[in-house]
């Protein structure tokens, strides 16, 4: 063989050769630019199920969140109602056409204690009606809506009789009765 087709020869081996190592390349770089894309694919869907997670987290959380401030503005609403039906409650126990029978009924009741040495006490408006009543164990003006207080000779007992005292006991024993008419409970459908 002659020189210059041993170089033809070397030539063309390291041209395929060449060629051969290009193609494999090729291959090499697709089959990383596959992996990437598939990587990148499921990194997306990861990152995507992530945020939508995320976003629904926080959707539950933001609907909790209104539903406790609209929780709170409608207590707030009901103790604002409740307080005012208390006040106008005792503002009628001030006005009573009934009050001189009721204070003969509370004196009457607990005639013992004012009758053995005790001494009763009253409101301003109250105090004609209840020194008819008592005469000599009235003691004075006390600041009450209406009723009496009473007590006892050696001051050691009092009896609390004042409207607002007497209504507080009965509003302790039915706010929840009340609150029940003005809002009542919503039933579960089961």
């Amino acid at each position: 063989m002659t020189l210059e087709r041993v170089a033809q020869a070397i030539l063309e081996r390291g041209k395929s050769e060449a060629e051969q190592i290009v193609a494999q390349a090729r291959e090499e770089k697709e089959r990383m630019l596959s992996e990437a894309r598939t990587e990148g694919e499921t990194a997306a869907k990861t990152a995507e199920a992530q945020a939508r997670e995320e976003g629904e987290r926080r959707k539950v959380q933001e609907v909790a969140r209104a539903e406790l401030e609209a929780r709170k503005i409608s207590l707030s609403a009901q103790k604002e109602t409740l307080d005012e039906v208390y006040r106008r409650a005792l503002a009628r126990l001030s006005g009573l056409k009934e009050n001189t029978e009721i204070l003969k009924s509370l004196l009457k009741a607990n005639e013992t204690e004012w009758k053995s040495g005790g001494r009763v006490y009253s409101n301003k408006k109250d105090e004609s009606v209840v020194k008819k009543i008592v005469g000599s164990p009235y003691a004075g003006n006390i600041s009450c809506v209406g009723g009496v207080v009473i007590e006892s000779a050696d001051g050691t007992r009092r009896t609390d009789l004042r409207y607002e005292s007497l209504l507080r006991e009965v509003w302790d024993d039915a706010v929840k009765e009340v609150a029940d008419v003005l809002w009542p409970p919503k039933t579960s459908k089961a």
